[in-house]
């Protein structure tokens, strides 16, 4: 049966670790045990005063536990709740395990090894069925259960892909590794110790550079790898060493980092700007909050107003005839008294006289 179903959060992330710094160190061997039992203290690395209750299989298919390879197997591909499509031993297993028709997965043997039991192939990989196997060590190891017993089995029509780890054949005279009666792709990384019947594709990777695409605000980049046209694999030095997975060759978008400008009216003093958004990160300049509507910050800019034109000072007009004429009269004293009036015409007739004798003999001289 599959154990606690899922150890998610934080949980799982401090199992992971706590986990992985016990799995790296070199397991020991053992006698033949039953399907599924884990062998030494890693079997209770958490039975003790902290979690005296508290047991894990001793396969993880990622942050789910199993007792056995076989229930994880079977269970990829099948369980809703289950994600991912690779088991990972987390301690030496003896138990031999078969890969139905129509599942297509990874084993990873981690740092660990798996034996088979009795006169059964440690794995059987049945028609229409694709197993990858793979290892983080090199010591990390695919063990035959007897001599005659091939670790591996490989039915026809189906396929088993051998990237890193070691494939072993048990002692005796008839040192049988790896039966293929299918497709079988080894890498150059993997170590056989025994027979191969049936053949198998050696690869040799030829690995091609692939340049780095920076993560822009919205679209996703990648980082540099090397990647092997022969057999799809993608890795991070140019040696073909260190492997890595399609999720690690993207670099996931950040998103936009965009602060609000307010607009600003203009003066006569300073210019002004309508209201926008610009992203910190990449620089692009939005019109609207939902950052739809991309413009150029100079769209955003508003110019000083016009300052008012000064006033032009006017000249005084001189006064004309009639102003001069009447000018005297404004200076009566409004007494009632008419005695002065014929006087006043007399100063007038007179002024008018004069001013005609001077329009005469300006007439004259122009003639």
């Amino acid at each position: 049966m599959k154990f606690a179903k899922m150890v998610r959060g934080a949980a799982a992330v401090a199992l992971s670790g706590l986990l992985a710094c016990f799995a790296v160190a070199p397991a020991v061997a053992r006698a033949e045990e039953p399907a599924g039992h884990v062998a030494g203290k890693q079997a209770g690395l958490l039975d003790g005063p902290l979690f005296p209750d508290f047991n894990i299989g001793p396969v993880s298919v990622f942050g789910t536990f199993f007792d056995t390879l076989q229930e994880a197997v079977d269970a990829i591909g099948v369980d809703p709740d289950l994600t991912g499509s690779g088991a990972t031993l987390i301690d030496n297993l003896n138990e031999s395990v078969t890969v139905p028709a129509g599942k297509n997965l990874r084993i990873s043997l981690f740092a660990h090894t798996l034996k088979g039991m009795g006169g059964t192939p440690t794995i059987t990989v049945k028609a229409g069925a694709t197993v990858t196997i793979d290892a983080v060590e090199p010591t990390a190891a695919l063990i035959a259960p007897a001599s005659g017993v091939p670790a591996l089995v490989i039915e026809p029509g189906a396929t088993a892909i051998l990237e890193s780890g070691v494939v072993k054949a048990a002692p005796g005279a008839d040192s049988v590794a790896i039966q293929n009666d299918g497709n079988l792709r080894v890498l150059n990384e993997v170590k056989i110790e025994g027979e191969v019947l049936g053949g198998m594709d050696v690869h040799k990777h030829a690995l091609s550079f692939v340049p780095e695409v920076p993560a822009t605000c919205m679209v996703d980049g990648r980082p540099e790898y090397w990647h092997c046209d022969g057999c799809g694999l993608s890795f991070a030095d140019p040696e073909g060493r260190n492997t890595i997975r399609p999720s690690e060759q993207v670099i996931l978008h950040p998103g936009h980092l965009v602060k609000h400008v307010p607009a600003v009216e203009p003066t006569a003093q300073a210019e002004g700007n309508t209201e926008y958004w610009e992203c910190d990160r990449c620089g692009l300049v939005f019109a609207d909050a939902g950052l739809v509507q991309v413009i150029e910050k100079t769209d955003t800019a508003l110019p000083k107003l016009e300052a008012p034109a000064p006033a032009v000072p006017t000249r005084p007009m001189p006064p004309t005839a009639q102003q001069v004429v009447l000018a005297p009269l404004s200076l009566l004293p409004k007494t009632g008294d008419d005695s002065a009036i014929p006087v006043v015409i007399m100063g007038v007739i007179g002024a008018i006289a004069v001013v005609a004798g001077i329009v005469v003999k300006m007439r004259g001289k122009s003639k």
